[in-house]
């Protein structure tokens, strides 16, 4: 079996390996780089708000979280020959106080929305983001499945189900057709302003002014409809990769701009189940039963994560030396491994919503 070839990236005029990232805990002194992402984000991605201060106090409430404390963990993935961080992703643990957590639910057998606290009290995984310069080169998979590995380093932290909410669809003048006709009428603001109250905690001024009924479907725009638990663009290919983990819609929607947000059992994500912890040596690799897997490493402010090429043989996993020195690690480190190239998941593709979708069986609507 070939090792995975370098890719050369038009957009960095360089040659780029998977083994070139490392993922690890974000730092307060990443800040300069989540701004630049945050920036590139734009409207909607209300995870990373465009807002230096709001961004510092994240990135300090992460560090804390790795350190123990109850919060939101947020990852860096870092380019190392550059040190630059050039994507993020999240995890927000289960038991974390959501006292403003809203979202709308296709209720009454899909004739109406309804707004829900439905998974307010999950573990949320989110805040996917790659710098444009690095999303043709797949290194994305790595980076949403990161997340996975650093759940299963510690299992009854995290609950047993997970989920994720997408940005729904807005377009380059930061209009959201889902808002205009669901939200507009009650809020009496634009979408941009309505994401930056969400983005500064300030949700409750929006749940305020929420209509107590049910809202009908039948009064709504077609192109709200349209849109309507379907991602953003730009986040199509993290909703493949949470099909690909087993993550299900369940007629849940955001409350700004309809995006999906999908659900799944913890023990049954993909990367979860298909890993496995093993010993991890340096030593020399049979090329015929070599393999490309993602190797998560420690726990806490020592996770790591990195796409490695290694054999198994007897329950030890060997690797080049030189990985483990760029790790810092010693042999026999006990390691998380998930193969690279897995076929064994299931794939859900029909994610369509319907302005008709049935309604789950389980309500936990607000009145």
């Amino acid at each position: 079996m070939r090792s995975t070839p370098p890719v050369r990236s038009a957009d960095t005029h360089d040659t780029i390996r998977p083994e070139d990232f490392l993922i690890r805990p974000a730092t307060p002194s990443d800040l300069s780089d989540f701004c630049e992402l945050a920036r590139l984000a734009g409207a909607g991605f209300t995870s990373l708000p465009a807002n230096e201060a709001v961004l510092a106090e994240r990135l300090q409430t992460s560090a804390c979280a790795f350190a123990g404390a109850l919060g939101t963990l947020m990852l860096a993935l870092e380019d190392r020959r550059t040190r630059r961080v050039v994507g993020c992703a999240a995890v927000k643990p289960a038991g974390m106080p959501r006292p403003d957590f809203l979202n709308f639910r296709i209720t009454d057998g899909g004739e109406t929305l309804s707004a829900t606290d439905r998974y307010a009290d999950l573990t949320e995984v989110g805040s996917l983001l790659l710098h444009p310069d690095y999303r043709k080169i797949g290194i994305g998979p790595f980076l949403a499945r990161s997340r996975y590995l650093l759940i299963a380093t510690d299992p009854d932290r995290f609950g047993r189900h997970i989920f994720s909410e997408l940005r729904g669809v807005v377009d380059e003048d930061d209009r959201s057709p889902f808002y205009d006709s669901v939200c507009a009428p009650h809020f009496g603001c634009s979408f941009a302003e309505a994401d930056d109250l969400c983005a500064h905690g300030r949700q409750q001024e929006i749940n305020a002014l929420l209509p107590k009924a049910p809202i009908a479907l039948e009064t709504l725009s077609r192109e709200a409809l349209t849109a309507m638990g379907q991602p953003h663009r730009a986040g199509r290919r993290a909703l493949d990769y949470l099909d690909e983990e087993g993550f299900r819609f369940e007629g849940v929607v955001d409350l700004l701009d309809g995006g999906p947000a999908v659900v799944a059992e913890t023990r049954s994500i993909g990367t979860i189940r298909d890993s496995a912890e093993m010993p991890i040596r340096a030593g020399a690799i049979d090329d015929d039963q070599a393999i490309d897997a993602y190797l998560a490493i420690g726990s806490g402010g020592d996770f790591r994560c990195c796409h490695v090429r290694l054999s198994i043989e007897d329950g030890v996993a060997s690797c080049s030396p030189d990985i483990l020195s760029s790790l810092d690690l010693e042999d026999d480190v006990i390691g998380r491994l998930r193969p690279v190239d897995h076929r064994g998941s299931v794939i859900a593709r029909d994610r369509h919503v319907p302005a008709r979708a049935a309604a789950p069986a389980v309500e936990h609507a607000v009145t």
